[in-house]
């Protein structure tokens, strides 16, 4: 997700540094950088796309994180799905450190990146989030403000335990069906349309789970267990009781111990086909 990002606002104008763990990988007209602290330096706001908690926490508050290469009242925009406590963290040391931080996670799977169509749900200072608005025009399709930074990191964890609930509801629907003898692609495209008139997300999963079609992953499996979990313990502080994430959870650490880390979020389904007699993938 990081590298359409960084290619499209480099595209769009911006001066753009950049560091990746795996050298190499910085897209035309991006400057790549030697560290997390040289890519930071100078510049007025600072965007990060991580998979989880530990490398956001790395990258920003380690040795030569970006926390020590910004200066006073830059932003740092961070685009990562992450508990709503490191949300929190990082508010608080930016903001010790004369600076601000705006949680702004992504809706879109890597061609929604690619095509400048991400949607985004920025959390912070109202100053910070609008002096960000020319970047998120440069990625997206529109914004959504969401509150505090913590409030928009809970949002996204929310957006996607709705995601593995639609791809549950559905591999139990498709289960059902193919055991009638029933064509699933065809349910799939015809239930999309009269229940949820055509929408990208439901209609996408659909079909890529009528179709068995996990692999290779736009958004992979661990990933969805981790932000159901995260979810959950959020949930758990505030105590919400959320028996349907417990599911999805235990249900996405099955597929994990079957080994398919490398499997799409959708995959998810194939737990239930196996229930029902069927295998794993159609």
């Amino acid at each position: 997700m990081g590298r359409p990002i960084a290619k499209n606002l480099a595209e769009a104008g911006f001066e753009v540094r950049a560091w990746n763990r795996t050298p190499g990988k910085a897209p035309e007209g991006v400057v790549e950088c030697a560290n997390p602290r040289e890519a930071a330096q100078g510049a007025r706001i600072v965007v990060t796309m991580l998979a989880d908690d530990a490398a956001v926490q790395a990258v920003v508050l380690g040795e030569d994180g970006l926390l020590k290469g910004m200066r006073d009242g830059a932003v740092h925009v961070g685009m990562s799905t992450i508990s709503t406590q490191l949300s929190q963290r990082l508010y608080d040391a930016h903001k010790a450190a004369r600076q601000q931080f705006v949680a702004a996670p992504v809706f879109g799977r890597p061609e929604a990146a690619e095509a400048r169509k991400l949607w985004i749900a920025p959390g912070g200072d109202e100053t910070a989030v609008a002096a960000c608005q020319p970047l998120f025009a440069a990625i997206g399709q529109g914004t959504f403000p969401a509150g505090s930074a913590p409030q928009a990191s809970l949002a996204k964890l929310c957006g996607n335990f709705i995601i593995a609930s639609l791809i549950e509801m559905f591999g139990e629907t498709f289960a059902l069906a193919e055991k009638a003898g029933m064509d699933s692609a065809r349910l799939a495209e015809t239930l999309c349309a009269i229940l949820f008139a055509g929408a990208p997300v439901p209609s996408g999963y659909a079909a890529r789970i009528a179709a068995g079609q996990f692999e290779p992953a736009g958004f992979s499996m661990p990933l969805g267990h981790k932000d159901v979990s995260l979810a959950l313990k959020t949930a758990e502080e505030l105590r919400v009781p959320m028996p349907l994430a417990t599911l999805l959870k235990n249900h996405l650490l099955e597929s994990l111990a079957k080994g398919r880390e490398s499997w799409d979020f959708a995959g998810l389904s194939a737990v239930v086909r196996e229930s029902a007699g069927l295998p794993p993938r159609r």
